[in-house]
């Protein structure tokens, strides 16, 4: 798993396959304040950590996940 930071990837295009969205699953972390957004079973090939706290995971150029950390600020 190759992880980058934000930077690197400003102009960067994710495909979003909406077949997955069927086997989504989302869990919320309370101990780590995470909500946790998986589109696949598949372990990313790239991690990218945006400035905002949300944790980009892309395997083939396609979004299979997202973390988003300190999600209770958004409440």
């Amino acid at each position: 798993m190759n992880e980058q930071s934000e930077s690197q990837y400003r102009s960067r295009t994710v495909v979003v396959d909406i077949a997955m969205l069927e086997n989504a699953t989302i869990v919320y972390d309370q101990v780590t304040d995470t909500l946790h957004i998986s589109l696949s079973k598949e372990e990313a090939e790239e991690v990218i950590l945006l400035e905002n706290g949300v944790i980009v995971k892309i395997r083939d150029g396609k979004l299979v996940g997202l973390s988003v950390q300190g999600i209770s600020r958004y409440s």
